[in-house]
């Protein structure tokens, strides 16, 4: 009897003595926001290897819809399986199918890096692993850190799956949005001439040259050049460095590094000019650029892509319209007479009008009256442009914006200036403009 007592107490105090040994575990706490288990490392390679060889054994496009389909094999807890092409558009994509046949390769993460060029270029490779910063749906799109695995599926696509590990302060993803203001590319810019200054010239060259980096946020990056206009940095183009841009010009015939020089020795300054965007393919398109200096050797510059829609407010084109309306309704002396009154009805504000006949001649300019009936089709602007032919040809053309730059009056410093001039009668035009300064308005498509 007392033998058996001693067996039950046993029974009785052996889990204790296991339980404080370690082992047993406590059953693990379960993260009540998330609604599907967090996969491994290990499971979200194995998942991928497994898409890959169904891919191989049923063909690219049967693969290709599996993958887009949310009810499908490859859809399990919280792995999927998304595709891409070599060129950085979507193929296959069960989560965010609008995204098919999209390209995303410049597209960035909430910290502003490319990670699916980063992917893409992993998958080149054959396989491998990316860190990127992205929204998680299961715990209510919190931006937090996120593991990538590809591989290259065929000679033309590749495929991965992603497994979320931490969560990062939204309010730090969230600073790192591209520019998109003047406001914003100024101090993008100044902010990496504080780091070069700090760093050193070899080390920031190599930093700005680096398409991860820290100073290339989607398609917005800072490219150097010296004083001779050789490039030093161009992170989406490596195989320009070296290359003397001073005799290349833009899409519209602008050698526009010889302006950029002459801001940077000047202290800085925004130009307009077409460059090619690397997020389109290399498309050229409008780009206002804000350039300095960093010492006495090389200066560095970014910009925004942007379109004639965004550099144009409606303000300045309804204004320009109705002075249009007023010119072909009351006739050019009485039209002429208004828009040289700097009491009358055509000053509003920073905006008024100038007009000039097709052979250059001044008929209106309400702040210089000296110059009304001078000449001016060979003048150039502070930096050489014939901004006074580049009217008369817009004009001619249809209307639109001409850039070039003039001293402004309210800050009696030279800034760029973006008018919009239109063709009154076939005889002669008329516009208005406004300086570019930094400010709020948005300049990205």
């Amino acid at each position: 009897m007392k033998s058996r007592k001693i067996f039950i107490c046993l029974i009785l105090i052996l889990p204790i003595i296991l339980f404080s040994s370690g082992c047993t575990q406590p059953a693990p706490v379960q993260d009540p926001t998330r609604q599907t288990p967090a996969s491994t490392r290990e499971e979200m390679v194995s998942f991928v290897k497994e898409a890959v060889a169904y891919a191989k054994t049923h063909g690219k496009d049967a693969a290709l819809a599996e993958f887009s389909n949310r009810n499908g094999s490859f859809f399990r807890a919280d792995l999927y399986i998304y595709a891409y092409d070599f060129n950085g558009t979507t193929i296959a994509h069960p989560v965010n199918p609008e995204k098919i046949g999209v390209n995303r390769l410049f597209e960035p993460d909430a910290m502003g890096h490319s990670f699916i060029r980063e992917l893409r270029d992993e998958a080149r490779n054959g396989s491998g692993f990316v860190e990127y910063y992205y929204i998680n749906p299961v715990h209510n799109k919190a931006v937090e850190k996120k593991l990538g695995y590809v591989e290259k599926a065929g000679d033309d696509w590749w495929l991965g799956s992603g497994i979320y590990f931490g969560q990062i302060d939204p309010a730090v993803a969230s600073s790192a949005k591209a520019p998109a203001t003047a406001l914003e590319i100024k101090e993008f810019v100044d902010k990496a001439a504080v780091y070069a200054k700090k760093s050193g010239k070899t080390a920031a060259v190599a930093t700005f040259n680096n398409a991860s980096g820290p100073f290339v946020v989607g398609n917005v990056y800072i490219y150097a050049l010296d004083y001779d206009g050789v490039a030093l940095a161009l992170p989406f183009q490596p195989g320009l460095i070296g290359t003397n841009f001073l005799p290349i010009k833009d899409a519209s015939g602008k050698t526009y590094t010889d302006t950029e020089i002459q801001l940077a020795k000047s202290g800085g300054g925004y130009l307009l000019y077409r460059y090619a965007d690397p997020a389109q393919n290399f498309t050229v398109k409008p780009k206002i650029s804000y350039v300095r200096p960093v010492d006495d050797t090389y200066w560095i510059g970014a910009g925004i892509y942007t379109s004639e829609d965004r550099l144009l407010d409606p303000q300045l084109r309804e204004f320009v319209t109705e002075a249009k309306t007023y010119a072909m309704k009351n006739g050019r002396q009485k039209a002429l007479e208004n828009f040289s009154n700097v009491t009358g009805p055509f000053i509003r504000g920073d905006l008024y009008v100038f007009a000039y006949d097709y052979n250059g001649t001044v008929l209106s300019w309400p702040y210089r009256p000296d110059q009304v009936g001078l000449n001016r089709f060979n003048a150039t602007d502070t930096v050489g442009t014939p901004h006074i032919r580049a009217m008369i040809d817009t004009a001619r053309n249809g209307g639109g914006i001409v850039d070039y730059y003039s001293v402004n009056p309210a800050t009696n410093t030279t800034q760029l200036k973006i008018s919009y001039v239109t063709d009154v009668d076939g005889t002669w035009l008329l516009g208005s403009g406004r300086y570019l300064e930094p400010g709020p308005v948005v300049l990205s498509p």
